[in-house]
């Protein structure tokens, strides 16, 4: 009897280690866990304490999961007891004076550790240049005397400090700034810069969006009217650009500049572009190119009411071609905003009206149409009037 009572709890032991064992070896296959390292790229510059950062990847069971830790005294983060990875890929990211870090890893398991650097801030505009800037013709129709207009830009942040817009300037204000030409509708902008905001302005359109050392892309597109067969530009370069390309569809129409010269023609699908390109413009300078030969409208086009605002709706480019451009440049664009009054809500909408208003303001003055104190006073009443709405 009593052999076969210890026989009984031996047994029943074992069961309970087999069992233990398997429920340990069940949880470790179904919770992992993940660490990384902020860091902070400015020279001299520490990271601080107790950095929220945020771990964002889709689980084995398809549910987006989010999770929220902070970091530790040297930087680092670890996140515990999360679910298997279902689809590769995974987003890190970290806030930081201000300004969104994230760290896009797709198509990546999730295994760390995994190194996110922030930055100090900087308003010096001499920080960034512009690398290349590509406008290329994709269209023109010759009903409503319209152009379709691709521009691929790259610039360039030479600093370690992240470039940010500072309102509260005496001088005109350093918006990253792009003109367009005469009379230009339906822009729209993507690029691979985090947050910020896009403000058209008289000349042209602006960026918020802070620039983060490295290199960066921008991509719009835009529709600009003509006149006869002929349409003249004349781009502005507040930073200046080290290569600035135009590109023109054979047998679409002509291109002529005084100031670029032709370049080896360009093979994009199935179309052959035609090239006038620029290099080492210094900052602050223009280039003038005429395009020549546009298409026209017949006879009875011309006759016909065209160009309602309300019946004439706009196709942002061809997919096929504006993505074998898009390849042709090497860009990766992560997100995408339009240039409208819808793209904020509120209080932000208020303070970028307020901040297009200042940069109205300063081409005016740049253009010698607004007396220097006048200038002054205005500006100062807006920036005040930025700074309780912002």
């Amino acid at each position: 009897m009593h052999r076969r009572v210890v026989f009984t709890a031996t047994m029943a032991l074992m069961v309970i280690m087999l069992f233990s064992q398997s429920h340990q070896t069940s949880y470790a296959q179904t919770s992992i866990e993940f660490s990384g390292t902020v860091t902070n790229g400015t020279a001299g510059a520490d990271v601080p304490v107790n950095l929220q950062v945020t771990l964002q990847f889709q689980s084995d069971t398809s549910e987006v999961i989010e999770r929220v830790t902070l970091t530790f005294d040297d930087g680092t983060f670890r996140f515990v007891n999360l679910p298997p990875q279902g689809n590769l890929g995974y987003v890190v990211s970290t806030t930081y004076l201000s300004v969104e870090y994230t760290n896009r890893m797709l198509g990546e398991p999730l295994v760390g550790p995994l190194e996110v650097t922030i930055y100090e801030l900087t308003n010096n505009f001499s920080v960034l240049y512009l690398l290349d800037d590509t406008l290329a013709l994709t269209s023109a129709d010759k009903k409503t005397r319209q152009i379709e207009v691709l521009e691929a830009v790259k610039i360039r942040n030479s600093s370690d400090r992240t470039f940010q817009t500072d309102v509260q300037t005496d001088g005109p204000m350093n918006l990253l700034r792009f003109t367009l030409p005469e009379g230009a509708t339906d822009l729209d902008v993507e690029t691979s810069l985090p947050g910020g905001h896009i403000l058209q302005v008289n000349l042209g359109f602006a960026l918020t969006t802070p620039i983060p050392p490295g290199e960066h892309d921008i991509l719009y597109v835009y529709r600009a009217p003509y006149s006869g067969s002929t349409l003249a530009y004349e781009p502005h370069f507040p930073m200046g650009v080290a290569a600035y390309r135009v590109m023109i569809p054979e047998g679409l129409a002509r291109v002529v500049s005084p100031e670029m010269l032709t370049a080896a023609s360009a093979t994009v699908g199935d179309r052959t572009f035609v090239m006038l390109e620029s290099e080492n413009i210094p900052a602050g300078e223009r280039v003038r190119f005429v395009m020549t030969d546009l298409p026209q409208p017949s006879l009875m086009q011309r006759a016909e009411k065209i160009g309602k605002s309300d019946g004439f709706q706009r196709a942002l480019l061809p997919a096929v071609a504006g993505l074998v451009f898009v390849g042709l440049l090497g860009f990766t664009l992560v997100r995408r905003r339009r240039a409208s009054a819808d793209m904020v809500d509120g209080d932000d909408t208020i303070h970028d009206e307020l901040i297009v208003a200042i940069a109205t303001l300063d081409e005016r003055f740049e253009a010698g149409d607004v007396e220097e104190e006048a200038y002054k006073q205005q500006r100062a009443a807006l920036i005040a009037r930025a700074q309780t709405e912002g």
